[in-house]
Parts: C-alpha cells; sequence; structure tokens
C-alpha cells in the first residue's frame, strides 16, 4: 500500500546555528540564484555531492532509503533550500546521526507548480546532512512496468527518466542544469534482477538473502537529471572496446547486432569533430530500455538509455546513438543553464551529430539528414502554433512559468542545428566551426552557460571574420516559426532529388513505377514528409492511391518506427480510414513523445472519439510526461 501522506511542512529537532562567512567558491558561467524552475537558492549554499542508497521495492513501486549531501555555504546563512516533488521526507540528520531542523513548504508563485522546498538548517561551513525518505506514487522520474508490461513477461521492470525536472521526484536535490555534483549510488533490488546506473561500478556486487546490491560512482560532476537507473532481468554484452550493452533477454541479440561496433566509431569520430577534446567518462554503454519509453534516447553519462523502438534491425536508427555519444561533450560537459537555453544541449548535439554522419558515411547522406531535420522541424512549428504557443518556436523561449517538458519539442533541436548551420557558411565551412567547437568545450567544460555565453564566446573567436557580422542574432534567437534560411542551397541533395521526385509522382498521377529497392531509410522519411507537408498545404491523395502506395512499399509492415509514425500521420492528415488499425497498434507499441504527441493530435481532427478511446486503453503505458500534455489537447 502506499505510505502515508505527511502534512506540507514538518520538522524535527535541532538548534539553528549563526552565520557565517561564504565559502569562496567560483561558480559556473551562468550560476545565478534565480533559477525559474528551481526552488532552492543556490547562490547560498551549494550541493558539492550526493550519496545514495535506495532499496527499489516493486511491491509497493517506491524507492526507500537516504540520501547524504555535502552542502557548502557560499553565503552568511544557516540553512540549505533543496527541490523535492512528492517525496516522503521521514528525517534528517547530521554525519553523526544527530537530528537537524527541517522543513516542507509549498513555494510562492509560478515555483509552487513545480514542486516544494525542503529547507535543512546548517551548522558548519561544509556540511553533510542524511534525508531519510521514500518516494510516492506520484514520482514523475520513475515508470513501473509490471511483468506483463515486459518483453519476457517473467519480472517487472524500473526505470528513472528525470531530464528536466523530474530529478527532485526522485531524490533531494538543487534540480537545476546550473548546479553539478558528482554522486555515487547503492541500489537493492530483488536477486533475480539487475541494476545499471548512470556511473561505473564501484565494488562487488554484494548479496544477501533474496536481494543483492549494485553500486556505481560518477566522479564527473553531473546535473541531478543525469542520476539515473534501469532495474530489470538484464542481461549483458560486449559490443566494443568500451562499451557493454545491457538488455532483456529476449531482445539482447538484435541490440548486439545493432550496436556492434559501431559504438567505438562514434566516439572516435565525434572526438575528431569537436576537435580532439578528451572523452572523460570512461566506459560508454547502452541500455536498452521498453518501447513505452518517452525518448528515443537519453544521455546518461556511461549508459545511454536507447529505445527498443530503435532496432528495426537494419541500423537504419543509428544516428540516435550517434547523437547521445556527442552529449558526451555537449550536454553532458557543456550544460545549458537554464532550460530557456535547451538548445545549447540539443541544437549543438544534432549538429555535431550529423557532422559524424556525414564524415562517415559521406555529405549526401549528411544532406538528407538535414532535410530531414528539417521537415521535422517545420511538423514541429505547425504543431506549436495550432496549439496557440507560438513562442515555443523560438530558440530561446520564456518559460520561466512553464514546465520544460510541455516546452519540449523538436524546435531545439532542428532550429538550433540549423542555426548553426547557418553559421558553418558564414564563417568558412565546417573546419573552422570544427576548430571553435574545441575552444568552446576547452572554455566551458564543466560549466553551465547562458546563450549570451555562446554568443560572446562564438563572436569573440571569429573576430576577424566579417561576415560576422551578418547575423541577425534577434531574428534566430527569439524569432517565431522558421528562420529565413534557405538550407537546401547549402545541403548536398544527391540523395534528395530522388525521393522529391517519387513523391511529386504520386502527388501529381497518384501512381509511380519506379525501382525503389535502393533507397535509404532517410529517403522514405523525407518522401513520407513531402507527401505530408503537401496535404498540409492543401493538396489531395485519394484512398485508392494510399492504398496503392501502401501495397508497393509495405509501410504497414516496416519495422522503422519513423518511417511507420510518418505513414501512420499521412494517413490520419489524409483522413483515410485504412490506417486507424495501424495506427492504433503503433500508439499501443510505442511511447515515444515525438511520435505520440502528432499522431493523438491528428488523430482527433480526424475521428475524435477513437483519439479518445486509444488513449484511455493505453494512457497507463505512456510515461506521465506524454499522459499530461496527450490529455491536456485531448481534454480541448
Amino acid at each position: 500500500m502506499p505510505p502515508k501522506k505527511r502534512p506540507a511542512a514538518q520538522s524535527a529537532s535541532g538548534p539553528h546555528t549563526a552565520k557565517r562567512p561564504a565559502a569562496a567558491i567560483k561558480r559556473p558561467a551562468g550560476h545565478q540564484a534565480a533559477c525559474p524552475h528551481s526552488v532552492s537558492n543556490f547562490s547560498e549554499a551549494l550541493v558539492e555531492r550526493l550519496d545514495l542508497q535506495l532499496k527499489v521495492d516493486f511491491d509497493r513501486q517506491v524507492l526507500a532509503g537516504e540520501c547524504q549531501l555535502t552542502v557548502r555555504s557560499l553565503q552568511p546563512v544557516d540553512h540549505v533550500i533543496l527541490d523535492v516533488l512528492d517525496l516522503e521526507v521521514q528525517e534528517v540528520t547530521k554525519e553523526d546521526g544527530t537530528a537537524v531542523q527541517w522543513k516542507v513548504q509549498k513555494p510562492p508563485g509560478a515555483k509552487a507548480n513545480f514542486g516544494q522546498s525542503l529547507t535543512i538548517d546548517l551548522d558548519a561551513e561544509v556540511t553533510k546532512v542524511c534525508v531519510k525518505y521514500e518516494t510516492t506514487e506520484k514520482s514523475t522520474a520513475l515508470q513501473w512496468l509490471r511483468k506483463e508490461q515486459t518483453q519476457g513477461k517473467e519480472f517487472p521492470l524500473c526505470f528513472t527518466q528525470s531530464q528536466a525536472i523530474c530529478g527532485r521526484s526522485l531524490l533531494p536535490c538543487q534540480d537545476t542544469p546550473s548546479v553539478k555534483a558528482p554522486f555515487t549510488i547503492a541500489l537493492t533490488v530483488p536477486a533475480a534482477l539487475t541494476a545499471v546506473a548512470s556511473g561505473n561500478p564501484s565494488g562487488d556486487v554484494v548479496t544477501q538473502g533474496d536481494s543483492r546490491t549494485f553500486k556505481y560512482e560518477q566522479n564527473v560532476p553531473v546535473m541531478s537529471y543525469l542520476i539515473g537507473f534501469v532495474v530489470a532481468r538484464l542481461e549483458s554484452c560486449r559490443i566494443g572496446p568500451r562499451s557493454t550493452c545491457y538488455a532483456e533477454p529476449g531482445v539482447l541479440q538484435a541490440a548486439q547486432k545493432e550496436f556492434q561496433d559501431i559504438v567505438e566509431e562514434f566516439i572516435i569520430t565525434a572526438q575528431e569533430v569537436v576537435g580532439g577534446a578528451d572523452y572523460e567518462w570512461g566506459s560508454y554503454n547502452v541500455a536498452v530500455m521498453p518501447s513505452s519509453f518517452a525518448y528515443g534516447g537519453m544521455e546518461n553519462p556511461n549508459c545511454t538509455f536507447m529505445s527498443a523502438s530503435l532496432i528495426p534491425g537494419d541500423r537504419s536508427l543509428t544516428p540516435t546513438l550517434a547523437h547521445e555519444i556527442v552529449h558526451s561533450w555537449i550536454g553532458n560537459l557543456v550544460t545549458n543553464a537554464f532550460w530557456k537555453d535547451f538548445w545549447l544541449n540539443e541544437g549543438f548535439t544534432r549538429y555535431i551529430e550529423r557532422r559524424v554522419l556525414g564524415k562517415l558515411y559521406g555529405p549526401a547522406f549528411r544532406g538528407l539528414l538535414l532535410m530531414v531535420g528539417y521537415n521535422d522541424l517545420v511538423k514541429a512549428v505547425e504543431m506549436l502554433t495550432k496549439q496557440g504557443t507560438p513562442g515555443l518556436t523560438r530558440l530561446e523561449p520564456q518559460i520561466d512559468e512553464i514546465d520544460p517538458d510541455d516546452a519540449f519539442s523538436r524546435v531545439p533541436y532542428e532550429k538550433g542545428s540549423l542555426f548553426l548551420i547557418y553559421l558553418e557558411q558564414i564563417v568558412g565551412g565546417e573546419q573552422a566551426m570544427t576548430d571553435w567547437l574545441r575552444s568552446y568545450v576547452q572554455e566551458f567544460r564543466g560549466r553551465s552557460i547562458e546563450t549570451a555565453d555562446f554568443k560572446a564566446h562564438f563572436l569573440k573567436f571569429f573576430r576577424t571574420v566579417k561576415r560576422v557580422n551578418e547575423v541577425d542574432w534577434e531574428h534566430w534567437l527569439h524569432g517565431e516559426g522558421l528562420p529565413d534560411f534557405d538550407l537546401s542551397a547549402h545541403a548536398d541533395k544527391s540523395l534528395l532529388d530522388e525521393c522529391r521526385s517519387l513523391a511529386d509522382s504520386w502527388l501529381q498521377s497518384g501512381s509511380a513505377d519506379v525501382e525503389t529497392g535502393h533507397m535509404k531509410a532517410q529517403q522514405w522519411m523525407l518522401f513520407l514528409d513531402h507527401l505530408i507537408n503537401a496535404v498540409v498545404g492543401g493538396k489531395q491523395i485519394s484512398e485508392p492511391a494510399l492504398a496503392e502506395m501502401d501495397g508497393k512499399y509495405k509501410f504497414s509492415a516496416t519495422a522503422n518506427v519513423e518511417v511507420s509514425f510518418r505513414w501512420c500521420l499521412l494517413g490520419c492528415r489524409c483522413r483515410w480510414r485504412g490506417c486507424l488499425d495501424l495506427t492504433a497498434k503503433f500508439l499501443a507499441s510505442h511511447g515515444r513523445g515525438v511520435y505520440v504527441k502528432p499522431l493523438y493530435l491528428a488523430l482527433k481532427d480526424f475521428d475524435e472519439e477513437r483519439a479518445r478511446s486509444i488513449f484511455q486503453q493505453n494512457r497507463s503505458f505512456y510515461m506521465s510526461v506524454v499522459t499530461r500534455q496527450v490529455a491536456a489537447f485531448l481534454d480541448k
């Protein structure tokens, strides 16, 4: 049964102490007290280290244990304020076990939408405090799967996903990308299961009775949202000289085939593109997540989480793996200070990812990926505008009073990448950008920065390049909608013309009779994107044409989730009832937000009753971040 609720504010006995001088700490760029999405005042006291000991209780679906925090005062204060969200705080003690005063309160104003504040008394310049707590059924960072929901159907599964501001529902912390700290985590789990976390193994696995304890340490300071783990019936295999793959037994062989050796190739090439900056994390491992995972991948250090949806069997979706590897430098090492600066994380990573793939597979493949991404941007801008939130199409949006997850879209990825492509043309090409990236990573490694910091560094580095004066920073950073930049004029079109021509043939004559067996998966994505954009623009595709298309190209049978998503979306946009069963099956099988949200929007316009019915059948399958957002627009 769930734990009993505790009143909003409680305290344990313990004296307050006198204020003391601030410690001399150099703060990272962008490090300010006024973090919109955190109640912590981290200009006063800073969490410098986290040590977690947690028991994973599948029967109650909670984590129970303690978090020891090492805190340093930066100002003359006698307390530290932490972010919590629906945690059941039980007691707070000093390192010696002595109780200290604490209270949980609802913060004022918009911050009340993002959680509560846990205020803990301090009595030394460097203090260790231990918070004993449990998570609750409301934890947004945790997803619990019954054994029937797993691939093997024998054991339950639990995983975390804390980005953007869900870390506070997993542990008491300063839940902002502006604060980084090393951590250790000890996870006690049922003996039949394995725990894999976002760090390096520390010591031997300890078996005691019917449980085992796994220990991990992360010595590179990271943000709270990178503290992650998965607990399941997992097996492992090697996929590279520093890489292991973890997956349920029935998935492991397919995962090994998909990722074998390509991981190391991506790491080495990414290191070249960012100018030779070291890979600082030691190992690079992959954990295959259930297809209900709300993201394609999550860049947890030392163990990227990858959705099982991205294993089609032909490596056609490994660009996502390249993307997560690039986060080892961008995002995890050089970090956006606030969530308004999210494009510094994802836009940079998307740009470098495609540089990596272009270096490995040629400029034509890079050009193809760029145009697929541009079409994703078109769809995202259309969706956000239709939702009445055009401000979220800005690169640096105003989201102080919005949950960052509710502002999430492909915009920071694709518009951010597009901006860097534009800058690449301005400064003279790929090598110039690599030279700058080397300096950028060196300057900001380990730090959290704002968009203004990026701009200042870029202008200083390229101060002798006259064309930099042409950059309209306001248009790119704060303009809404699509930017005024013709990507097609700068991308290699060698692989583009074929899929465009094929799409035009279907639009003009309702059929096509050309050989397509050699076409790449991304060409099929772009082909379908052209059709979707045409339908949005007022073109019509008949039901017989859609049926013939499916007969020729077998879209309904594809194992490629990106192609399948676009096929379902096209069918819904065309109001073709022949797509409804496939769309229902897709929505019951894949929980990634970038598929689920646009599909439900299109399905609502087509058949609102069917959309609501399918959602009710599958809402427990999706992660809470997806469920909340889909429910919001279906209820309108």
